[in-house]
Formats: structure tokens, C-alpha cells, sequence
């Protein structure tokens, strides 16, 4: 009898999509302009592709992406969309989303793991305006306002060579601004992609579209 029950609650976990443990099941869709599989994971309440290059993400509330400094705050729960590259590449995307409360968050991530990682934000500010933010996570995060914007959108890349990345913004697609320039000391085994969080509200969407992949860098990746 013992025995039946174990069984029970293993196939109940895993029909819900997590394991017993608590961490979800990767599960995984296609976008055509993204050469690679995308897994989904930390249990998005609305994963949906649109067309060849339209991906729309909805999170729950309280969710995060952060490690705060001083060690005392590391919630990474953020439901994201991922897929392993190149080693050196382009990925551009369009992110819209309706900001409404303070760290509603809309990102393109690159992420190792736990302790290295990093995202590039469409967020809104504690003032609530829509801000262009950078986080660089190495076992910390290190936590950047850029830019703050009108528009319900903004255009995002990050590039990467080897172990050289930078972040660019754009308010049309065209003409980009470099926003950060780093290094991480990522390994092989890096995923990118796509990240939607909460911190204070009940839920949050997003619409990620334009999506772009491409391994050919431009000259300079200072200058995109």
C-alpha cells in the first residue's frame, strides 16, 4: 500500500510539472527565428509563441531575479525561457509590457547558473517610469539604471564574444546605445533568453517580438 501511494504522488507532481522537490520541469517550444530549442522553467502562468517571432510570457506574482548585495535577499524564481547558443552571437528582441507596479519586469537574461548571470531590463522604476536597467550577477548582483523612457516598448541586444558582452537599447530597431559592457566569466553550458517578474504585484506579461538570432558579430560590439 505504501508502495502505491509513492506512486500516486509521483505521477500527481510530475502531471503539475514540477518534481518533488521543487523545481520545475523543463519544458520546451519553438520560435522560427531562434535556431535552437527553447526550454521553459520556474513555472510561467502563460507561455505562448505567436507567429515565427512573437513569444508572450506571463509570471506570477511575487517572483524575482536578484541577489542583493548585501547577502541577505536571493530569490531567482523568474520564469524564463532559455536556450543554449553559440558562443559568440547577436539577440535582439522588442519588449512591450504595461508597467504598472514598482520592479514589474520584462529582461533578456543570460544565465550560467545560481551565481552567474545577468539580465537586461525593461522595468518599472520605484518613481513607477519605464527605466532601462542592467544586472550583473556574479554571486552578487550588481544593479544599474540607465535610461529612463516613455514608451511602452523598448528594443534590447545583447551581444556576446567569448566572454565579452555588452547590452544595447534602441527606441526603433535602428539606432542603438550602448548600455553596459562586461565581462562574465560564463562556461560552456550558458542559456539565454527571455524573463518575466513581479517582485510586489499579483502577475505580469509581456510581449517579446522581433525576436533575432544571429552568430555573426558586428566589428565592434561597442558600437552595434
Amino acid at each position: 500500500m505504501r508502495n502505491c501511494i509513492i506512486i500516486l504522488l509521483f505521477i500527481s507532481v510530475h502531471l503539475n510539472g514540477t518534481h518533488l522537490f521543487g523545481q520545475p520541469l523543463a519544458k520546451k517550444i519553438k520560435l522560427n527565428t531562434v535556431p535552437f530549442e527553447l526550454k521553459i522553467i520556474n513555472n510561467p502562468q502563460l507561455v505562448k509563441t505567436n507567429g515565427d517571432s512573437v513569444l508572450e510570457l506571463t509570471s506570477i506574482g511575487k517572483t524575482n531575479l536578484f541577489v542583493n548585495p548585501n547577502n541577505k535577499y536571493n530569490v531567482q524564481n523568474a520564469p524564463m525561457v532559455l536556450f543554449k547558443p553559440d558562443s559568440s552571437f547577436v539577440f535582439t528582441a522588442k519588449v512591450s509590457a504595461s508597467l504598472s507596479e514598482i520592479y514589474d519586469v520584462a529582461a533578456l537574461v543570460i544565465y550560467q547558473d545560481s551565481n552567474y548571470w545577468a539580465k537586461f531590463c525593461y522595468e518599472n522604476s520605484v518613481n513607477k517610469q519605464p527605466t532601462i536597467v542592467s544586472v550583473v550577477t556574479r554571486k552578487f548582483s550588481d544593479d544599474c539604471n540607465s535610461l529612463t523612457i516613455n514608451e511602452k516598448f523598448a528594443y534590447l541586444a545583447i551581444i556576446k564574444n567569448g566572454k565579452e558582452i555588452t547590452f544595447h537599447y534602441s527606441a526603433d530597431g535602428k539606432k542603438w546605445e550602448l548600455i553596459r559592457h562586461f565581462r562574465l566569466e560564463t562556461e560552456n553550458n550558458i542559456n539565454i533568453g527571455f524573463a518575466v517578474h513581479c517582485s510586489r504585484g499579483n502577475g505580469f506579461s509581456a510581449t517579446f517580438s522581433n525576436i533575432r538570432y544571429n552568430s555573426k558579430l558586428p566589428d565592434n560590439l561597442r558600437t552595434f
